[in-house]
């Protein structure tokens, strides 16, 4: 991963799910996080969910790496992102899911094991250096710490009239939003 300052700025582009959510001031968080990513970036998830024992290790104030994430309520990918999953075709299941997939699979290593990964829902040592990151990081997928957007979730009735949220059932998940 190089520092910006090495590199020009990329082409990107911004994916909401049509029942996403903005945070208030969406578009000046938005700014301010694309100027702390890395230029060479694939891909950054502005609202998620990801199972509990998949560890986001810190990377800057607003950013982290994420060892897998599901239900990709928003999302920055980079041309070189779309290019990167281009190439990684055909998908298998849900788009999030092998999106998800290709982020695990950067860990399927001494460094996944090291953070804790399937393990901990918390990364349990420091981030590996930049130079190690690089070699890694196949899919150079990123998150916001403190979500953009979330989706709206709606309330299922049951035969008693009991109003449930869907996502208290999924009690392995962490949601962002």
């Amino acid at each position: 991963l190089h520092k910006n300052t090495d590199m020009e700025p990329t082409p990107v582009c911004v994916v909401l799910e049509d029942d996403a959510v903005l945070a208030d001031r969406f578009a000046e968080r938005l700014s301010s996080l694309l100027e702390e990513l890395p230029r060479d970036f694939h891909f950054c998830s502005l609202g998620y969910s990801r199972p509990k024992t998949a560890p986001i290790v810190d990377f800057s104030s607003q950013l982290g790496i994420p060892s897998c994430l599901w239900y990709l309520t928003g999302y920055v990918l980079s041309l070189e992102g779309a290019r990167h999953l281009i190439q990684s075709l055909p998908v298998t299941g849900p788009v999030d899911s092998w999106m998800g997939m290709k982020m695990c699979s950067n860990w399927d290593n001494v460094y996944g094991h090291w953070i804790g990964v399937g393990k901990h829902a918390r990364a349990m040592s420091k981030l590996p250096s930049r130079k190690d990151l690089s070699k890694i990081m196949k899919f150079r997928a990123f998150a916001a710490l403190v979500p953009l957007c979330e989706q709206k979730v709606g309330k299922a009735g049951g035969d008693a009239g009991v109003r449930v949220n869907w996502r208290d059932r999924d009690t392995d998940i962490a949601y962002s939003g």
